[in-house]
């Protein structure tokens, strides 16, 4: 089992940006993810908070807990992302997957992403934490 991490670029101008987000994720459900979460381990990661390892159980909890994560801590003008932030995949606002590739270099991924997000760079960012 493991976790990644998905970018969601949604319009800007859409009125609820986590449940757009939700939304275009269902197509990839159970052929990409078994179940994702706006956030979850992946909280304020595109807000360039750092991600904490190796918590035990009840700080994990409090840390990333689902009653502790907010949306509105993981959605951002894709122009905000951190430089440092390259997601496994994104998510179009046209619907379509993008992801890293098996024989892809990381250095290509990354140069890949920022071009989508170059593209996009006038939607939002929704960062959704994926398990399979």
């Amino acid at each position: 089992m493991a976790h990644f991490m998905v970018l969601v670029f949604v319009e800007a101008r859409a009125t609820d940006p986590g449940a757009v987000a939700e939304e275009a994720m269902m197509p990839y459900f159970e052929s990409r993810t078994d179940g994702f979460v706006i956030g979850g381990r992946y909280d304020g990661v595109v807000k360039g908070q750092e991600q904490e390892f190796n918590l035990p159980p009840a700080e994990f909890q409090r840390r990333y807990g689902l009653d502790v994560v907010r949306p509105e801590n993981n959605i951002v003008p894709v122009t905000a992302l951190p430089r440092t932030v390259v997601p496994l995949a994104v998510v179009t606002p046209d619907g379509v997957w993008h992801e890293w590739g098996d024989d892809q270099e990381e250095d290509a991924w990354a140069a890949e992403f920022r071009k989508l997000a170059a593209a996009h760079q006038d939607a939002l960012a929704v960062a959704i934490d994926c398990h399979c």
